[in-house]
């Protein structure tokens, strides 16, 4: 007795859109039966494509017909998704294995940013000897990277709105990728977005400009050149983040705690590296020439994992129809030209910046981030400059310091999933409030001992450590979802901010009155996170 599960297939026929979209080549239809699963036995249902035939073992669109001229199965329908796909829909969605491969390209491109980020402090001594840089001038650099990430941050809803188009007719007759330079409003048969393509084409340029990032810096070519490169890296990360912080936050709730995790690893990591390597007498730029392994493995992992599966090239075509048919007048046969636009494209932006505690979270992780670029960018420095520190090892205290923040985020993201918004709000009030960060930073600014210092940096680090994280998923639960990647591109530009404007300020003061000056800095932003946190509600307020 045969199985009433029957696999999908798709037939080739002269009149049949998506039979000319997949073809009848038997690779084709195995593609589809292993990715699309089985047909499901349900009451008769009709599909969300107004044009489709629903039988038992084949779907055919006919062209245009008219809408009362439908047939269907009476015994099966086909498992078709008629809302957005949720990145981690395991039914509709890929299949385990590829998202499986898609976190572990997350992590890796996560641990790759945080190798990056991790390593300026450690090579800031030797860029200010190389190069001859004052502590203002240095801290640019910073200047930058606010920059690329306020760039990237306020391009990324419509390079992701252009990235996404395709031509619905084209589509009809060929499932790959197509270009959407070619694309226009004008375009005969209509523009559909697809949301999976537009992540796959801004990941994969993301990944190649980062590539760039390690290049530039290797080169040696100068302060502009090295300003250039941070620029440039943040305007990757601004899309890299963009998107891998919707798709993270839509899975299980611990996830992007440990990206995050992996991040401060790749911070951990990049200091001890480098500082190995100096030690050693090998060049400093050495060091990110030998960085674009990883970065080449990164983006060879974006090209393979986040290549739109054909579940989701059907789900995309599938809306783009379905936004294309309501568009449409209420004529009996369907028209051949409309441009179906992204939901909401145009306006998100501006109704995130309208929500109070959008501004919040913008300002909170502001000073957070300013707090914790200025502290780990200058110690080695201040060490060097007022504690006569040995130039040998005190770049590994910026390892002590990511060190900290790695080990906290890997617990708080083992442990974020079972704790309530309250819960996650007192536990990071305790961490803050009862002032341990700031206690550590006036030991350093009072107790003149290298050890003391470098351990106070790295309890500085375990103490902020999850702020970053919960931050963001503290926003998820507060902000309605149609903002959701919107607001994490701001809350990440408002921290970019903070990171360019707290260590310009101490870099400007400490090339006149000395790098001593460091504290005077660091110390009333601890007091401003201990003052905001503070006021922020224990329970989740509606928006």
């Amino acid at each position: 007795m045969s199985s009433p599960l029957q696999p999908l297939v798709v037939e080739s026929c002269q009149d049949s859109t998506l039979g000319r979209i997949f073809s009848a080549s038997p690779e084709v239809e195995n593609a589809i039966s292993d990715e699309y699963g089985p047909v499901v036995p349900r009451r008769p249902w009709l599909s969300p494509l107004t044009s489709v035939l629903l039988r038992r073992d084949s779907i055919i669109q006919r062209g245009h017909v008219k809408r009362d001229s439908l047939e269907f199965s009476k015994d099966y329908e086909v498992a078709s998704p008629t809302r957005a796909l949720s990145p981690v829909d395991t039914h509709h969605g890929p299949p385990p294995e590829r998202m499986k491969a898609r976190f572990a390209c997350c992590f890796l491109a996560y641990f790759l940013c945080g190798w990056g980020d991790g390593v300026t402090g450690t090579v800031l001594p030797y860029l200010q000897a190389d190069f001859h840089l004052s502590y203002m001038l240095s801290s640019l650099l910073f200047v930058g990277t606010t920059i690329g990430f306020f760039l990237g941050t306020f391009m990324v809803e419509r390079v992701l709105d252009y990235l996404g188009r395709f031509n619905v007719d084209k589509a009809r007759r060929s499932m790959g990728q197509q270009s959407p330079v070619f694309l226009s409003s004008s375009a005969k048969g209509g523009i559909g977005h697809s949301p999976s393509q537009a992540r796959y084409i801004s990941l994969s340029l993301a990944s190649i400009l980062l590539c760039f990032h390690f290049v530039m810096m290797g080169s040696r070519s100068g302060f502009l050149v090295m300003f250039l490169a941070y620029v440039d890296a943040a305007f990757a990360r601004a899309f890299l983040t963009a998107s891998m912080n919707k798709f993270l936050a839509a899975g299980p709730p611990s996830s992007l705690g440990y990206a995050f995790a992996f991040w401060s690893f790749g911070g951990v990591s990049s200091p001890l590296v480098c500082q190995t390597i100096i030690s050693t007498g090998v060049p400093w730029f050495h060091f990110y020439f030998g960085s674009l392994v990883v970065a080449g493995l990164s983006f060879i992992l974006v090209l393979f994992t986040f290549k739109p599966t054909t579940k989701e090239v059907i789900s995309d075509f599938q809306l783009s129809l379905k936004h294309r048919r309501k568009s449409s007048s209420d004529s009996d046969v369907l028209p051949t030209a409309t441009v179906v636009e992204s939901p909401k494209a145009a306006h998100t932006l501006k109704r995130a910046l309208k929500m109070p505690y959008m501004w919040a979270f913008n300002i909170f992780v502001m000073l957070y981030c300013g707090s914790e670029t200025t502290t780990q960018g200058f110690m080695v420095s201040y060490l060097l400059g007022t504690r006569n520190a040995n130039p040998n090892t005190a770049g590994y205290v910026t390892s002590g310091f990511w060190g900290g923040i790695t080990i906290s985020r890997l617990v708080w993201g083992y442990f974020t999933a079972s704790l309530t918004f309250t819960q996650r709000k007192h536990i990071l009030h305790a961490s803050i409030n009862r002032c341990v960060a700031l206690i550590m930073h006036l030991l350093i600014w009072f107790v003149p001992s290298n050890i003391e210092n470098a351990l106070s940096t790295a309890v500085i680090g375990t103490v902020y450590g999850p702020m970053f994280p919960a931050s963001l998923t503290q926003a998820n639960e507060v902000l309605p979802p149609d903002v959701h990647m919107v607001s994490m591109a701001l809350i990440s530009a408002f921290g970019s901010l903070g990171s360019a404007l707290f260590p310009f300020v101490a870099g400007t003061v400490s090339s006149y009155e000395g790098v001593k000056m460091l504290t005077y800095v660091t110390v009333p932003l601890g007091v401003a996170l201990v003052s905001m946190w503070a006021a922020f509600p224990a329970r989740p307020p509606r928006c």
